[in-house]
């Protein structure tokens, strides 16, 4: 499957990745109306990162449109205002990444640019509990919870290189605090109270 080979890649998408020029440090300048750099964005949902809290209206919402807009494929130069350049500490080393700030300046995940094309946005990383996906989930959710809501649209997949487990829907990875070295994974054998600790939007 080709999502599966994607996974299996996913240490060497940094090894090809690398950060374009200088960008400033918070979204002030996307979400100013006049470019003064005043925020106007605002999070509807507060601190309210219950699971399920879902608004329509919520900026940190991932939907067909990605992340603020931000979709594996677009083109960085888009979202400049919104990206601050940093290191990510690995196991496999330390790598430039792209850090991807909210309104407030708070840190919501991080991106990578596509390897074959560095002036587009290849993977996308989502850290933070702000962030909610279309069926209200976020990380920090459990297991049982990915299971109670997306039903039986939900595969889960192992890395032979890394161990990475990951729970699939919709194109959404849900990276699970769990460790499998095979493939196809058995959902029964994977804790209900395994937490969620990254949302992934793959690279195209």
């Amino acid at each position: 499957m080709k999502f599966i080979k994607v996974i299996f890649l996913f240490p060497l998408l940094f090894l090809f990745s690398a950060c374009g020029g200088d960008a400033p440090e918070t979204m002030d300048d996307r979400t100013s109306e006049d470019g003064t750099g005043a925020a106007v964005l605002e999070d509807p949902n507060g601190d309210n990162t219950d699971n399920y809290a879902i608004d329509n209206e919520d900026p940190y919402l991932i939907s067909t449109d990605g992340l603020l807009g931000m979709t594996p494929g677009k083109l960085l130069a888009d979202f400049s205002a919104g990206l601050r350049e940093g290191k990510l500490d690995t196991p496999e080393g330390e790598f430039d990444v792209l850090y991807i700030d909210g309104a407030e300046g708070e840190e919501l995940g991080y991106l990578v640019p596509e390897p074959r094309d560095e002036r587009m946005i290849g993977e996308i990383t989502i850290t933070s509990s702000k962030v909610v996906t279309a069926p209200g989930l976020r990380v920090g959710n459990t297991f049982a919870e990915l299971q109670e809501r997306l039903a039986g649209d939900l595969e889960v997949y192992g890395s032979e290189v890394e161990g990475r487990t990951y729970a699939v829907s919709d194109g959404v990875w849900y990276r699970l605090d769990a460790g499998n070295w095979m493939q196809d994974v058995d959902q029964g054998t994977i804790p209900p109270d395994t937490k969620v600790i990254e949302i992934v939007l793959p690279r195209i």
